[in-house]
């Protein structure tokens, strides 16, 4: 009995002593990362997606897109679509702006694959 109560002492101690050395070599890891700066490359490339949206303008009504909200690539809309700055519009949604109309507001966000359309009498 008193050489299992030594064995788990000793083991305790073994895994402290671990802990606290795996501690310190992580935290000298990231000093040194942390000095490091990272430049950017000259012939990486910054994509634009606004080209690959479908943007569906109905008669007279394009839908309108602030500069700060993003909408992703395979995104559609159509009609009276509004969406604000800081706001989001995720994978694969549909926005039809073409009965009523629609507004994303500010800081708001449409998640993945969602169709969002309106009736005649409703207001958005």
């Amino acid at each position: 009995m008193a050489t299992s109560i030594a064995a788990r002492i000793s083991r305790k101690a073994a895994a402290s002593a671990f802990s606290a050395h795996r501690h310190v070599i992580s935290s000298r890891c990231f000093a040194t990362e942390s000095s490091k700066t990272i430049s950017p490359s000259l012939d990486r490339v910054k994509w634009d997606y606004r080209g690959q949206r479908k943007i569906i303008p109905l008669g007279q009504w394009v839908p309108k897109v602030a500069v700060d909200a993003y909408v992703a690539p395979n995104v559609v809309l159509a009609g009276q679509v509004t969406v604000y700055d800081g706001a989001s519009v995720w994978n694969g949604c549909v926005l039809r702006g073409d009965l009523n109309k629609l507004t994303v507001g500010f800081c708001s966000n449409v998640q993945e694959r969602c169709v969002i359309h309106a009736a005649w009498s409703s207001p958005t």
